[in-house]
């Protein structure tokens, strides 16, 4: 999958929007420079100050402000954007690729994509590329101005600029190796602070809290070192125009004085000289955004390059009744190739370790790519199952289930098409002895943490069958670690309903 394109045709018309106010604003500094050269020469001359050039300058600066307000605001719609349509693409590239594969990405790894990569995906359209539009705009119009009042300050002028503009250019050839190294450094930070958080109280326990103190220590001033490097960097070349700016007003006192200015010129060209220095710091801080865009980019590329799970080939549905189920070649955690033959509407036992275990499970419920290995429903290849096949006739039993924070009526639902009224949900979830847990809560409503962190491993079991039941699979597997009240649970299940169970121990 490619990096959605910076550009699509709305943002193009956004970048439009930003170059037109950027227009404005030049057009509002020229009539701001020009009323200013007429405000002065009056003074000069002892006459009274010109209504028509006192409001044509507050108007200028009214004008300039509003369009530069307008223009940061459509950038940051620009920027939001294109952050939200990367987001959507990591998140669908992650829930297609193997279960497999992405718990083995380090959970600092995985939000740094999620949380400081938008930052760098945002910042580059919202500010760094209107910023360059502003510069391509703003400075061959200041410098037009000065031509207009009086073309050998112009000249002058640009060479300055010229002369930054190379200065910025090279000083910003260096912030991609920069912007990759405090990258890299803060995403190790990053790994390491999500790995130890939730484990500090046992992490000290052990009398490791000085070691992994230390360690975080040393990896911070590795991380520091690279930021103060690009922190130098950037503020030096926005501090360029400010050096610049202070070189060219000189440059025009003086040769307003030898070439007999009149003040009002000269006045209005050090106004012109305040223009200039706006976007070439602006186009200071542009190379850092795009720097950082850039290694940003290459690991969100990087990701979306990750080959997804071959499934859901030909979106074929299952026939009626349990499911037989054929595995022929399955390879397994510890390495074991396991073949078998279930005939439908049994109990199955298969004695595996955990890992093997959930391996199995993670193959049956389409979560990773059986590869060379073949699994047969029915007869058919679960590769050629279509997604909803899967879910509806596939169910895990077990004290695991995916549990997002939110109602424990949200809980008890995921993933079903069935959405009972309360009543019904409220039975259901009695009927698997979760009532202390509904008055615990306060009912449907009661919030439930990050995967069920509040309930217990029964609750979490109860919560799977309640499920089961709203589901109606035709293939029921079960976890090592189911406990004795489900399995009572789903036994008396099986008396009612027909379906294959795929258990991992006796039960």
């Amino acid at each position: 999958m490619d990096l959605p394109p910076l550009l699509n045709s709305a943002r193009k018309g956004g970048l439009a929007r930003v170059a037109a106010l950027t227009v404005m604003q030049g057009v509002a500094a020229g009539a701001g420079a020009f009323a200013t050269r007429s405000l002065f020469e009056a003074i000069h001359q002892g006459q009274s100050l010109p209504f028509i050039g006192l409001a044509v300058l507050v108007g200028a600066g009214l004008v300039f402000a509003a369009t530069r307000i307008a223009a940061r605001y459509a950038g940051e719609r620009i920027g939001q954007d294109y952050a939200r349509e990367i987001r959507a693409a990591l998140f669908d590239q992650a829930a297609r690729m193997p279960a497999q594969a992405v718990a083995q990405r380090r959970s600092g790894y995985m939000s740094l994509r999620f949380v400081g990569d938008m930052t760098a995906f945002r910042d580059w359209p919202a500010l760094g590329l209107p910023g360059v539009v502003a510069a391509a705009v703003l400075i061959p119009a200041a410098l037009f101005i000065l031509w207009l009042l009086h073309p050998t300050l112009a000249l002058v002028v640009g060479g300055l600029v010229t002369l930054s503009l190379v200065a910025i250019t090279a000083g910003g050839l260096s912030l991609p190796a920069t912007q990759r190294r405090l990258r890299a450094r803060r995403a190790r930070i990053a790994a390491e602070m999500a790995e130890r958080m939730p484990m500090a109280p046992h992490l000290d326990r052990l009398g490791r809290r000085g070691t992994e103190l230390a360690l975080l220590d040393r990896l911070t001033d590795r991380m520091v070192s690279a930021a103060l490097r690009q922190r130098l960097t950037v503020e030096s070349l926005k501090a360029v125009p400010d050096a610049a700016a202070g070189v060219a007003a000189a440059a025009v006192m003086i040769l307003g004085h030898q070439l007999e200015l009149q003040a009002g010129t000269i006045a209005a060209s050090l106004a012109v000289l305040g223009l200039l220095v706006t976007p070439l710091r602006d186009l200071g801080a542009a190379w850092d955004y795009w720097s950082a865009f850039r290694a940003a980019a290459v690991k969100a590329t990087a990701a979306l390059d990750r080959r997804p799970r071959d499934l859901y080939r030909a979106g074929r549905s299952l026939p009626s009744g349990p499911v037989a189920v054929g595995l022929s070649k399955v390879q397994l955690s510890s390495g074991r190739l396991l073949t078998r033959k279930i005939l439908p509407g049994v109990v199955e036992v298969i004695p595996l370790a955990p890992c093997d275990a959930l391996i199995l499970h993670n193959l049956l419920l389409g979560l990773d790519d059986p590869g060379t290995g073949t699994i047969l429903l029915s007869g058919i290849d679960l590769r050629d199952l279509s997604r909803g096949t899967l879910r509806r006739n596939v169910a895990l039993v077990g004290p695991s289930p995916q549990i997002l924070q939110g109602s424990l009526r949200r809980a008890l639902t995921l993933g079903c098409d069935t959405r009972p009224d309360d009543q019904r949900l409220v039975r259901l979830a009695t009927a698997q002895g979760l009532q202390p847990l509904l008055t615990r809560l306060g009912g449907l409503h009661g919030r439930v943490q990050e995967g069920g962190r509040n309930l217990t491993d029964a609750e979490r079991d109860a919560i799977s069958l309640v499920r089961l039941h709203l589901l109606r699979p035709k293939l029921v597997l079960v976890a090592p670690e189911t406990g004795s009240d489900a399995v009572s649970s789903l036994r008396r299940y099986l008396t009612k309903r027909k379906a294959t169970i795929i258990a991992t121990r006796e039960i």
